[in-house]
């Protein structure tokens, strides 16, 4: 007769406990799991790729498309009635190379805040490449409500270096006059970093720059459908990937900011506090980041009013939630995430890019294998987002 393992487990501490003297256990303790929830595709893309994914308190979601390998007819999109319409205008989404201080170039990050302002970081890159201008690379706040754009940010040539490429975002409106933002640099080769910026005043500084841990782990070979992943580009030849810090969450009371670099399996914590004095040395902003272990590797974090953290897994092609006591549970996996990226919490859903990132002509000595669509996918949780204002 075939036994399960458990009841093999179970005979054996039976035995070993009878061997002994000592009594035996009534059962096996049990570990908590979460069933792995159903994805349900929201939106399918057959344009350019999609990269990032937020919604406002209306439940309207819009969606950013970097300057990459594709042609970027638009950057910002709403999704309105199953249509990709370009968001709020389409004249600020038509790149003008005289007019980049007002037109999006290569547009990354996205976020709603909780005055239903829609930030967008434009990276001011195309292909990942340098910043084309100083003025190119700037944060763009549109009210959601009346469709306007109300505040362009510019920075500093010390604070968007030559190689920044701003990547992520989170805002806690109750610092300062209208709040601050922080803002991951994913730029390798400019040190990645994060920035810091008052809203109110456009004022701008950076910590961390160069530090490991905004910096790709060294020889970081990640493992997607089954292949190691190399940048490949038409040519060759391969290198380890350059990913920096991308990703972050914060901390449902806003007093922790959490990062992580794409190239890496390691999940890092800082004081927002610390991150907000512009007084205080990357070396005493150092001595506070807290390395919180290995969380698999990861494209997006998002986070809950539970102080939970939500994980894209993209070797597992799984999404996944880190507990305050540090242990980690399966949410969902599924064969149709193919590098799941941006995560967004809205409704009791957690929302998921899924672009087949890793299928670029980059990756693959200038063979573009991705196979459209692209989706927005959707898994419901018993979670709703921080929004700190």
């Amino acid at each position: 007769m075939r036994r399960s393992l458990a009841a093999l487990t179970l005979l054996s501490v039976l035995t070993v406990a009878a061997a002994s003297g000592q009594a035996a256990p009534t059962a096996l303790p049990t570990v908590p799991t979460v069933q792995g929830g159903q994805l349900e595709v929201v939106h399918r893309f057959f344009g350019h790729m999609p990269v990032g994914v937020t919604l406002n308190s209306q439940g309207r979601v819009f969606v950013s498309y970097p300057t990459w390998e594709d042609k970027v007819p638009f950057s910002i999109a709403e999704i309105v009635d199953g249509r990709e319409v370009p968001y709020p205008n389409v004249a600020i989404n038509t790149m003008n190379p005289g007019l980049r201080a007002s037109t999006f170039v290569g547009v990354q990050g996205l976020l709603v805040d909780g005055k239903d302002r829609l930030w967008v970081l434009d990276t001011g890159t195309i292909n990942l490449g340098p910043v084309v201008s100083q003025d190119a690379a700037k944060l763009v706040g549109i009210d959601t409500r009346t469709n306007q754009v109300v505040k362009t940010i510019r920075f500093p040539a010390n604070v968007v270096l030559p190689n920044t490429y701003l990547n992520d975002l989170r805002i806690d409106l109750r610092q300062g006059a209208d709040g601050v933002a922080y803002i991951v640099d994913s730029g390798a080769k400019s040190g990645g970093g994060l920035i810091m910026v008052d809203l109110a005043s456009g004022r701008s500084w950076r910590k961390l720059t160069g530090d490991a841990t905004v910096l790709p782990t060294p020889q970081f070979v990640p493992y997607v459908e089954g292949q190691a992943l190399f940048q490949r580009p038409r040519g060759g030849p391969a290198t380890f990937l350059g990913f920096g810090a991308d990703s972050l969450a914060i901390s449902p009371d806003g007093a922790t900011l959490y990062y992580a670099p794409t190239a890496s399996r390691r999940l890092y914590a800082v004081p927002t506090a610390a991150l907000r004095d512009e007084t205080l040395s990357d070396a005493a902003v150092k001595a506070q980041v807290k390395d919180l272990g290995e969380k698999g590797a990861a494209d997006g974090l998002a986070e809950d009013t539970l102080g939970r953290i939500y994980i894209t897994n993209y070797e597992q092609s799984a999404l996944t939630r880190r507990l305050p006591t540090g242990e980690f549970q399966t949410l969902a996996r599924d064969p149709r995430l193919i590098w799941p990226d941006t995560l967004a919490l809205h409704g009791g859903y957690l929302y998921v890019i899924n672009n087949q990132l890793n299928r670029q002509g980059g990756y693959h000595f200038g063979q573009d294998l991705r196979v459209k669509p692209y989706t927005l996918m959707r898994l419901k949780v018993d979670a709703q987002p921080v929004i700190l204002k």
